[in-house]
Formats: structure tokens, C-alpha cells, sequence
């Protein structure tokens, strides 16, 4: 019963991250391949900040993952059922 807890929990977790229309539209082109914050500023339709606000938090919650690329930082979901 206590795993139950914990997993549901987590669930909560994950849909409340994923609660913002703005964070699942980044999720729908991150499905397509990694992107920048330009990219998705572009993409998305909201300014750069706020990207970066909604990619920093679902960063610390591990749904995405960064790479650098010299001084270019590009964003993929790290979550498969996510990804598919």
C-alpha cells in the first residue's frame, strides 16, 4: 500500500508540471526532437524568459534534459512515454 502512496504522489507531481498549456505545448515539440530556447520561444509563441521559466522547472522535475553545444543549450524530453 505505501508503494501505491509514493506512485500516486509522483503522479500528481507530474500532471501538476504538466498542468500549464504553455509547458505541454513545449512537451508536443520537444516529441518531434531537441530544440533551443529560440526554437521554442518561436515554436510556442511566448517570449524567451517564460520558456526558459517553464524548461527550468520541468528540467528540476526531470522531464526534460539539456545538451550544450558550445554556447548553445538544446532541450530533449527525457521521458520516454513522453517522447512516443
Amino acid at each position: 500500500m505505501p508503494a501505491r502512496r509514493v506512485a500516486a504522489r509522483e503522479l500528481a507531481n507530474l500532471f501538476g508540471v504538466l498542468s500549464n498549456p504553455d509547458r505541454i505545448r513545449i512537451v508536443e515539440e520537444l516529441r518531434h526532437g531537441e530544440k533551443d530556447v529560440g526554437t521554442l520561444q518561436t515554436l510556442v509563441g511566448i517570449s524567451r524568459p517564460r520558456v526558459s521559466q517553464h524548461l527550468s522547472l520541468m528540467r528540476a522535475h526531470r522531464l526534460v534534459e539539456e545538451r550544450r553545444d558550445g554556447r548553445h543549450v538544446y532541450y530533449h524530453l527525457s521521458v520516454g512515454r513522453l517522447a512516443n
